[in-house]
């Protein structure tokens, strides 16, 4: 009963999350639409969710993607800039990767969370997004 209810309760939240009709690429769209058709699993929503979590805990990021801040009320800045390992991605992809909506989809996960980080949590200042778009998705 616990597992039904615990179940219930992410997809009811999964529902009321808002998934932005943001275009990434056919492929991406796709795989978020199908995900959720199939599974009831909202990819944007855990992505969100994560990234969120991942922003306030400076403990979760690679020490070499840190830059020292001279705020006092946060003492680093997340380098979203490095190559490797963005968002501690394999950590996170290591501990997901079995779910079959994920097998494969480790550059999807990349993309979406460069996109939510760069436009609902850091703010995309140096607009970084066109320049991250042309290297990685239109390649």
């Amino acid at each position: 009963m616990l597992f039904l209810f615990i179940t219930d309760y992410h997809r009811i939240q999964s529902e009321k999350a808002n998934t932005p009709s943001v275009f990434l690429t056919e492929d991406i769209n796709e795989w978020l639409e199908n995900t959720w058709n199939k599974y009831k699993v909202n990819i944007w929503a855990f992505v969100s969710d994560y990234l969120v979590r991942f922003s306030d805990d400076d403990s979760l990021w690679p020490s070499n993607h840190k830059i020292k801040s001279n705020e006092k009320w946060q003492p680093y800045f997340y380098d979203y800039r490095q190559k490797t390992n963005p968002f501690n991605l394999n950590t996170l992809y290591t501990k997901i990767s079995k779910k079959p909506f994920i097998k494969g989809k480790k550059q999807y996960l990349e993309i979406i969370m460069m996109y939510i980080w760069l436009h609902d949590i850091w703010g995309d200042k140096e607009n970084y997004w066109e320049e991250y778009r042309t290297k990685i998705i239109n390649n």
